[in-house]
């Protein structure tokens, strides 16, 4: 069994880490530090302090939207999906704009849940997970540098 806690900030994964780690050992129930971590993030909004927290605490951060469907899309569409950096590396790469955002976020440690029903886009997500990864350190970059943050 894991534990898991879902949409919480930084400081407040801090003040668990500590109280886990402050607790005696043998009380009961033991304390036991969290092993996943679920919350939002994505190229625009990668939430970057809480993934930091749990890379040092060895915790699993697990992205949802990450395609960017937490957004609001305005006329302009989803600003993820639509983002130049991210069309642009789809088509140098020759895949679709969902696999290039999923490999960013699995290259940069997140676990990832994707929702889907379209068998294509279930397939592109398997072959992420089975193929070596395509974007190179310059693509991150780029990836990177369209974060709002």
């Amino acid at each position: 069994r894991r534990v898991g806690l879902s949409n919480i900030y930084p400081h407040e994964l801090l003040d668990i880490i500590q109280f886990v780690r402050e607790r005696p050992h043998d009380s009961y129930p033991p304390p036991r530090m969290p092993d996943a971590i679920q919350a939002f993030a994505d190229p625009l909004q990668p939430n970057d302090a809480l993934r930091r927290v749990c890379e040092e605490h060895g915790i699993e951060f697990v992205s949802y939207s990450t395609l960017g469907t937490q957004h609001r899309a305005s006329a302009g569409g989803n600003p993820v999906l639509t983002s130049p950096i991210v069309q642009e590396l789809a088509q140098r790469h020759d895949r679709s704009v969902a696999e290039v955002v999923l490999s960013w976020a699995l290259q940069r440690n997140m676990s990832v849940i994707p929702r889907s029903t379209n068998k294509q886009h279930i397939q592109e997500l398997s072959n992420l997970l089975t193929q070596p990864p395509f974007l190179n350190e310059l693509d991150m970059t780029a990836m990177d540098s369209i974060s709002l943050n």
